[in-house]
C-alpha cells in the first residue's frame, strides 16, 4: 500500500529554536505540491495549539492547524469531568480551559513542561503527595531531553520517572510513543497506519512510537539525533536521512521502487 501521509515531528526536524532546518521550508513545500497529506505532530507542552500553529507561519511553513496535534487535547478528553491539579506551562492553560481545576484534592495531576529549569523538589514533592493519595498521573509525554539552541537540556520524562519511582505508580503517558496518541492522529486524518511514515529526530518517541503503532518511522540526523543511541538500539528506521531536505527524493525512490512493472 502506498504512502499518501506524512506525519512530521516539528523541533529538530522542521526547526531548532526559532531557526528553520536549512531545507526544510522547500521540503514541505515539495510534498505538499505531490499531494502528500501532512500533519505536524509534537510533544511540545511550552506552547499551546495556536502558538505552534503560529509559529510554524511565521517561519515559513504552511500547515493548516487542523492538522497539528499535541497531547493537550488528548489529555483534556482523558480527564473528562475529574478535577484535576496541572502542572504545565502557563502558555498552555488556553488548551485546558474547560477543565476542573483543583490543587487541594486532585483526582489527576497531569505533568507537562514548566518551564525555566523544570520542576523544584518541593513541586515533585506535592505531586508526589497527590499521587499516594490516590490521584492518577498523566504525563503530557516522557521524553529524555531535547535540543535548544543552548545545547540539549533536560526534558519531561526525568521528572515523570522520579514521581513513578517514588510512588511505585506507572503515569498514563499521552504523547509520542503512546500507540494512542498515533491512532488519534490517523483517525482525524481519515487515514491508517499502513499509508502514514512519522518523521522525526527521537529514535524512541517518534521511530519506535510510530513503528509500535503500525506506521513506518524515518529518522533524521538533525535536533537531537546521536549516533550512539542509534547503534545501541533495537529499533530499526525505514530510513536514516541527513534531514527532512532528504526526504522528498527518498519518498520518490520508494513510490518508483513500487511501482508496477
Amino acid at each position: 500500500m502506498s504512502l499518501d501521509t506524512v506525519l512530521l515531528d516539528l523541533d529538530g526536524v522542521l526547526y531548532v529554536g526559532d531557526t528553520p532546518i536549512p531545507g526544510a521550508v522547500q521540503a514541505v513545500q515539495t510534498l505538499q505540491e505531490r499531494g502528500y497529506r501532512l500533519a505536524g505532530v509534537t510533544n511540545t507542552s511550552t506552547r499551546s495549539r495556536a502558538q505552534v500553529h503560529a509559529k510554524l507561519g511565521a517561519l515559513g511553513f504552511s500547515l493548516p492547524r487542523s492538522h497539528l496535534f499535541t497531547p493537550a487535547a488528548l489529555a483534556v478528553a482523558n480527564i473528562g469531568a475529574r478535577k484535576a491539579a496541572l502542572f504545565i506551562h502557563p502558555h498552555l492553560a488556553e488548551d485546558f480551559q474547560t477543565v476542573t481545576r483543583d490543587d487541594a484534592d486532585p483526582e489527576v495531576v497531569v505533568m507537562g513542561d514548566v518551564g525555566g529549569q523544570g520542576y523544584s523538589g518541593a513541586t515533585l514533592q506535592q505531586i508526589f503527595t497527590q499521587v499516594m493519595g490516590g490521584a492518577q498521573l498523566i504525563a503530557l509525554h516522557k521524553n529524555r531531553y531535547w535540543l535548544t539552541e543552548q545545547g540539549l537540556h533536560i526534558d519531561l520524562g526525568a521528572f515523570v520517572a522520579a514521581i513513578e519511582y517514588a510512588t511505585g505508580r506507572q503515569a498514563v503517558v499521552l504523547g509520542k510513543p503512546a500507540t494512542p496518541f498515533f491512532t488519534e492522529v490517523l483517525a482525524a486524518l481519515n487515514t491508517t497506519p499502513e499509508r502514514a511514515l512519522m518523521v522525526g529526530d527521537d529514535l524512541e518517541a517518534d521511530v519506535g512510537g510510530a513503528q509500535g503503532a503500525g506506521l513506518r518511522g524515518a529518522l533524521v540526523q538533525t535536533g537531537k539525533f546521536r549516533p550512539e543511541v542509534l547503534a545501541r538500539s533495537p529499533i530499526v528506521p525505514s530510513a536514516v536521512l541527513s534531514s527532512i531536505r532528504d526526504l522528498p527524493g527518498w519518498l520518490e525512490r520508494l513510490s518508483r521502487e513500487k511501482a508496477p512493472g
